[in-house]
């Protein structure tokens, strides 16, 4: 059997189908690898607002405890009608049924 040897027009063209298949290669990887860059620098950024946020929630906590209510009330010479120990914390949830306005104020009960 014989050999058939490539002639040169075919060489160089799939040389250059070769060519254009690696650069496509190199171009999506390094598009895959900025967009994993950016992945984890937007989680690194959610997880750092999930800390500041979970820090100010217990900020927002420790100031309106009863005992400081109590003390910044009476620094401000606020009398309080009733005492913040029998204050209760209310989860507002907003529910929307057909044909009644909702005016987005929330208001405080006693026990």
């Amino acid at each position: 059997m014989k050999k058939r040897r490539w002639s040169l027009s075919t060489l160089w063209t799939s040389l250059i189908i070769l060519w254009i298949f690696l650069c496509f290669y190199v171009f999506l990887y390094s598009k895959l690898v900025a967009v994993g860059y950016k992945l984890e620098e937007a989680k690194k950024s959610h997880e750092e607002l999930v800390m500041i946020n979970k820090t100010y929630k217990a900020e927002i906590l420790s100031f309106s405890s009863p005992a400081n209510l109590l003390k910044t009330a009476n620094a401000a010479g606020i009398d309080l009608m009733a005492s913040p120990s029998g204050w209760f914390y209310v989860d507002v949830k907003r529910a929307e049924p057909a044909g009644v306005k909702i005016n987005d104020t929330a208001e405080a009960g006693t026990r």
